[in-house]
């Protein structure tokens, strides 16, 4: 641990961090304080995947922030690879995991106005689509493509629109139990934590891109629905838990995060009440920070995890504590979301 320590520090000292905003002085309540440890330290392995591209995309909004481009520098650095075409960003097996990294690619063009960036993920988003209506290519039919799906379509324009609507709405009727929270799978019929993470923030980015169409106020439904269920949920320090209404499992990282940074953004943007829901958010903010460390290592993580049949799966998945690109990611969100929001208070 402490090699890890003077490594992030070397790495705050390169990048030109400054010096109040470095571990372990950062302030843990400060969500651009944490931003900045976690977007030098993640993503750990820059693979074309969803996990990494939220390291990025947070990098790339908090450059946007603050005006510090280093941020920015290192998370096009990692990206420039796929970008010019060196490592390919479509490549065998596909998986919605993977192909969803587009995300941080159509962030990069809007955000560094890289052009080559759009492109490639305009032709990621492409490949996702390119299948018969009412099929879905690559499709698990897990809570996870609605996060898949819907971070990659909801930036890809008019003709991805339609049939992210519908898949969301599909989806949404399968899998969203009648008190609102979100089985993983019709063979994980549990309310996985980061599964309903997932599907809670799948939702939100359909509602941040999308045009007001006749299919927000389905969209709109699922969200304050599944919303107000997942508040009945938090526990008393902040957290949600890894199995969500399950008392007796753990505070999980991940589905916390996820959650924070959809109802910060739902509260920043209307959808849901100010008054009400602040006071959760700053309680669930405060859970995220107690689980990340001034080194950037984070706890209370579940590792990678696909459906199962028992609810004991899930309870007994592997726990990550240390250094964790999709932690961090998650916890990157999170802080960039609540940063937003208080910013605009």
């Amino acid at each position: 641990m402490q090699t890890l320590t003077i490594l992030i520090a070397l790495v705050f000292t390169l990048l030109g961090v400054p010096e109040a905003a470095q571990a372990p002085g950062m302030n843990p309540a400060d969500p651009l304080a944490m931003a900045r440890v976690l977007a030098a330290t993640y993503p750990a392995q820059p693979i074309m995947s969803y996990i990494p591209a939220l390291s990025w995309s947070g990098s790339l909004r908090l450059s946007a922030m603050t005006g510090e481009a280093q941020w920015r520098e290192k998370a096009m650095k990692d990206m420039q690879a796929f970008i010019s075409g060196q490592t390919p960003a479509i490549a065998e097996p596909y998986r919605l995991t993977s192909l969803a990294g587009a995300l941080a690619f159509f962030d990069a063009a809007e955000l560094n106005k890289n052009a080559d960036a759009g492109v490639l993920a305009q032709k990621v988003a492409d490949f996702i689509t390119d299948t018969p209506i009412g099929t879905y290519r690559f499709a698990t039919y897990w809570t996870d493509d609605m996060f898949m799906m819907g971070s990659v379509l909801s930036r890809a324009g008019n003709a991805a629109w339609s049939p992210l609507s519908t898949m969301l709405t599909t989806w949404a009727n399968k899998l969203q139990r009648p008190d609102g929270l979100f089985i993983h799978a019709s063979d994980g019929p549990h309310a996985w934590g980061r599964g309903n993470g997932f599907a809670l923030l799948g939702v939100t980015e359909a509602l941040t891109h999308l045009p007001a169409s006749g299919s927000t106020p389905a969209l709109l439904t699922i969200y304050r629905t599944h919303v107000a269920a997942l508040v009945r949920h938090q526990s008393d320090d902040g957290s949600w838990r890894q199995v969500i209404d399950e008392p007796a499992s753990y505070r999980e990282l991940t589905a916390t995060a996820m959650i924070v940074a959809a109802l910060s953004r739902g509260v920043a943007r209307g959808w849901i009440d100010r008054t009400t829901y602040l006071p959760i958010v700053d309680k669930g903010w405060a859970a995220v920070a107690a689980r990340v460390m001034p080194d950037g290592t984070v706890r209370d993580v579940c590792s990678g995890t696909g459906a199962g049949p028992t609810k004991e799966y899930y309870l007994n998945r592997p726990v990550v504590n240390g250094a964790d690109d999709r932690g961090g990611a998650m916890a990157l969100l999170a802080a960039i979301e609540v940063a937003t929001l208080r910013k605009g208070r």
